[in-house]
């Protein structure tokens, strides 16, 4: 929330006797002007993270415009909104021009310790150039707070739009991902209907005349250990739709399953030894993978 200018001098305690100092301020440091300006310039151009800012022709001009403004308008006056605004402005500027707020407090520093220096040698008087200074301090701290009140609110304002994608990408993938496996689920649902569909078939024709029934009977084996694992992917899913942990045993089950099957179906077949070597090796590697994965899962 923006403050006022009453606000502000009620917090950094300027009263109207501050002001009159900082007029007084004004008439001692106004022939000091164009020395000020320029030497403030040699300042910043003499180190190259600031030097940067003035590699345009009519940079230095510009800036030299802005100094005097800033200077006339912070001992001069008037203080009111109307300054509290600009000098948020100039603020705004310094963060657009990705400014580092370092050098905005560094230049600030620059700035006292030029003006303390024409004081201590324009006012003789110890009670009152440290009356002066304390008034001139007053001011410079309002700008320096106001000036880095826009580094802040841009930072939160940067947090809070990173922050806000960061929520809205997240729930949006949560929910993606939830809508997934309901389509997973689904298709499991669906899967299972068709297998034991066929598994149903494969009875039936246990009864039917003709053909070898060990055949069958190993066919339907096979199918049944597939329902089998059709409902250990169900009931996996549905666990996981719930919150609990994801199960990888049961999706190396499956391939385990899947190659037990093809042994059975070779086996019938009489396929090539190389084959059922193969199948077997699998076999024995899915059986190792699992028993090392559930073995592991326990212990946990």
């Amino acid at each position: 929330m923006s403050l006022g200018i009453e606000e502000y001098k009620r917090h950094y305690l300027i009263t109207d006797k501050d002001i009159e100092n900082l007029h007084e301020v004004w008439s001692i440091v106004e022939p000091y002007m164009d020395d000020f300006v320029s030497d403030f310039l040699i300042y910043l151009q003499s180190y190259p993270e600031t030097a940067s800012f003035f590699v345009a022709a009519d940079a230095s001009v510009k800036r030299k415009d802005t100094m005097r403004d800033w200077l006339c308008d912070s001992l001069k006056g008037p203080f009111n909104n109307r300054y509290i605004a600009h000098l948020q402005h100039v603020g705004l500027k310094h963060v657009k021009k990705k400014i580092p707020i370092h050098w905005v407090t560094a230049s600030m520093n620059y700035k006292r310790e030029y003006l303390y220096n024409i004081l201590d040698k324009d006012v003789t008087d110890p009670s009152r150039r440290s009356a002066l200074t304390r008034s001139l301090d007053k001011i410079l701290d309002l700008n320096l707070d106001i000036m880095s009140s826009s580094y802040h609110e841009e930072e939160i304002r940067q947090k809070f739009l990173s922050e806000r994608l960061d929520s809205n990408l997240i729930v949006f993938a949560e929910r993606f991902a939830y809508g997934i496996n309901v389509v997973l689920v689904l298709a499991l649902l669906g899967l299972s209907i068709s297998i034991i569909a066929l598994f149903a078939s494969e009875l039936l024709s246990l009864f039917e005349p003709g053909g070898n029934v060990t055949n069958k009977i190993l066919t339907s084996l096979g199918t049944l250990l597939i329902i089998w694992v059709m409902v250990e992917l169900i009931d996996t899913e549905i666990k996981y739709l719930r919150g609990h942990s994801f199960q990888i045993e049961v999706f190396v089950s499956v391939g385990l399953v899947a190659f037990i099957r093809e042994l059975l179906i070779s086996s019938l077949t009489h396929e090539a030894p190389y084959k059922m070597g193969v199948l077997l090796a699998a076999v024995l590697v899915f059986g190792i993978v699992y028993f090392l994965i559930s073995r592991a899962s326990v212990k946990n």
